[in-house]
């Protein structure tokens, strides 16, 4: 026997090895590139025509068929339960061109966050809902229905908010350079109103914000100019 046939030999055995594993063992079926291993076989039995050559050609293409049917059935069973793994996925994403990507990610995304800006509208809102609350008192409730039924009192309660908003951004401005944002909070008495329209100035872009990553301190500066483009951006404080 040459030497070249006895490896051949020794290869079919070895395929005929690891397929009857992953049979056995119940494996990955996809562990073993099936084409590969018809290209080698058909190579050899091309060049060896021997009867034990073929015979175990014969027993590994069996192999070879069990395996398939084996690659069958997992895809049949993770399409009927409808289970995807990470290899699944990973497969997909590299198959895939990155137009599609694109479109499925747009056709998937739900933000669980959207931005919501303070306005002088949610300002009177806000406002309104307060005023129609009941009060301890019957002489506060009154003051509050007397209030609200008044023609211009909300055309005078957003000329109030505008003032107020105008003297905090020249206060603002009158500082110069960036200022921490607890201490020009605390310069004034009402803490909450200060942030509050503090918070309005940033939303519309009157005012920048810088928050340092690695401290947690804030700071916040007047506008040099006032951009056009919506803030993409929204930042929580804790007040009180």
């Amino acid at each position: 026997m040459s030497r070249v046939v006895r490896v051949s030999r020794e290869e079919l055995m070895r395929m005929i090895s690891i397929l009857g594993e992953i049979e056995s063992r119940r494996l990955d079926p996809f562990s073993v590139d099936v084409s590969s291993l018809l290209a080698r076989l058909r190579e050899i039995i091309e060049r060896e025509r021997d009867v034990e050559t073929i015979s175990l050609d014969a027993e590994t293409l069996y192999r070879v068929s069990v395996v398939l049917g084996l690659q069958q059935r997992w895809i049949r069973e993770r399409a009927s339960s409808l289970f995807i793994d990470a290899g699944m996925v990973y497969s997909k994403i590299i198959g895939s061109d990155p137009k599609s990507l694109v479109a499925a990610l747009l056709q998937a995304w739900r933000p669980i966050v959207r931005l919501e800006q303070v306005s002088v509208d949610l300002l009177l809102r806000g406002y309104q809902h307060f005023l129609s609350r009941p009060t301890r008192g019957s002489a506060g409730l009154e003051g509050a229905q007397l209030a609200v039924g008044k023609p211009g009192a909300y055309a005078a309660i957003e000329s109030q908010i505008s003032r107020e908003l105008g003297e905090l951004l020249a206060e603002l401005s009158s500082m110069g350079s960036w200022v921490r944002y607890w201490d020009f909070i605390n310069m004034g008495s009402d803490k909450r109103v200060r942030a509050y329209l503090l918070s309005y100035l940033i939303s519309r872009g009157e005012a920048d914000v810088r928050i340092n990553s690695l401290t947690g301190e804030i700071w916040v500066k007047a506008a040099e100019k006032v951009s056009e483009e919506p803030r993409t951006t929204s930042l929580a404080v804790t007040i009180g």
